[in-house]
């Protein structure tokens, strides 16, 4: 069974500090509008362009995007890579285990 969270703090005697994956991906979602070369997918009934996954406590992040025409396909998708793991770092303190970003068209 997948997991919907992430244990971030261990049972302290208080209680357990953890946090839902729809934060991730949220943040996720942030990062790559941040981009000014890349565009997101919007999410349909059949097609999920942005996908966390959390096993073992580990965090996978699967993002499909589309590239502004005349941009750099290899450092637009590098940056939005960099920027989701820095993102989800820096705002939970969580590091993801794996962040793949995958060019799937272009807008033009």
């Amino acid at each position: 069974m997948a997991q919907d969270y992430v244990k971030l703090e261990e049972n302290n005697g208080y209680g357990m500090i953890a946090m839902n994956k729809s934060v991730f991906q949220s943040i996720a979602e942030i990062s790559i509008d941040d981009i000014e070369n890349a565009v997101r997918i919007q999410e349909t009934r059949f097609a999920k362009p942005l996908q966390v996954r959390i096993e073992k406590n580990r965090l996978y992040v699967d993002a499909d995007i589309k590239i502004k025409y005349g941009a750099g396909v290899e450092s637009t998708g590098e940056l939005v890579q960099n920027k989701i793991y820095e993102n989800i770092l820096f705002m939970t303190g969580f590091k993801a285990s794996e962040v793949t970003v995958n060019v799937i068209g272009f807008e033009i």
